[in-house]
C-alpha cells in the first residue's frame, strides 16, 4: 500500500543540494505548494517538514516529517502520477522541476484528447475564461473529466501539427494543470530531430 501523498519523503533536487552547500549547519524547509502565496511566509502548518543538512553541506537524506503539517486544497486533490507525463508535472508543481522541462514531456508521452468516440478524430476546442480558444488534454483516463463522452490517445510528437496552431491544455479540472502554446510544441519538436 502506497503512503499519503503528504507523507511521501520529498526527492532531493540538484537546486537543493547547492543551497545545502551554501547553508551548512542548517534545516532545508519543504513548504506545501499550496501555501505559497508570492512573499508571504508559509504558516507552520503548511511546512510538510525538513532535511537536516550537515557541516560540510551535505543532506542527510533522513527527511523529519513535520506533525503539525495540515496538507493543502491542492496537496490533498492530487491524484498519485500515474505515468512518466504525470510526475514531470507533479515535480514542476512542486518546484522540483523546470516548467520548461514540460514540452518535451508531452511530446514523449501519450495524450487523450476530448473525443465524441475513439473513432473521432476530430479536434475539438475550449474557450478560456480570457476568450482563448485551446485544446483539452488529459495526461491519463483517470484524469478524464466525467462529462466528456470520450476520448482518442494521441501520441505526443503529432500534437505540433495537429494542433493547428492552437495551444494545448493539459488536465484543466485538475489540481495540476498546464496551457503550453502550439509554438512552444513546435520549436521543442525541431530542437529534438
Amino acid at each position: 500500500m502506497s503512503q499519503p501523498a503528504h507523507r511521501r519523503t520529498p526527492p532531493i533536487t540538484d537546486e537543493m543540494r547547492e543551497h545545502a552547500k551554501q547553508n551548512p549547519n542548517s534545516w532545508l524547509y519543504i513548504a506545501d505548494p499550496g501555501y505559497a502565496d508570492g512573499d508571504a511566509e508559509v504558516p507552520p502548518e503548511g511546512v510538510v517538514g525538513a532535511y537536516r543538512i550537515d557541516a560540510d553541506g551535505e543532506i542527510d537524506e533522513d527527511f523529519q516529517f513535520n506533525d503539525q503539517y495540515q496538507p493543502s486544497e491542492l496537496a490533498a486533490n492530487q491524484q498519485e502520477p500515474t505515468n512518466a507525463l504525470e510526475e514531470v508535472l507533479a515535480r514542476i508543481a512542486a518546484g522540483q522541476l523546470p516548467e520548461s522541462d514540460l514540452p518535451a514531456a508531452v511530446l514523449d508521452a501519450e495524450v487523450l484528447l476530448y473525443a465524441t468516440s475513439e473513432a473521432d478524430d476530430m479536434l475539438y476546442t475550449a474557450e478560456m475564461s480570457d476568450g482563448s480558444q485551446l485544446v483539452p488534454a488529459c495526461t491519463s483516463p483517470s484524469r478524464v473529466p466525467a462529462d466528456w463522452p470520450g476520448f482518442r490517445r494521441v501520441p505526443g510528437r503529432v500534437l505540433p501539427d495537429l494542433l493547428d496552431g492552437l495551444d494545448l491544455g493539459l488536465n484543466l479540472h485538475d489540481a495540476i494543470q498546464a496551457v503550453i502554446p502550439n509554438s512552444v510544441l513546435i520549436q521543442t519538436a525541431a530542437q529534438h530531430d
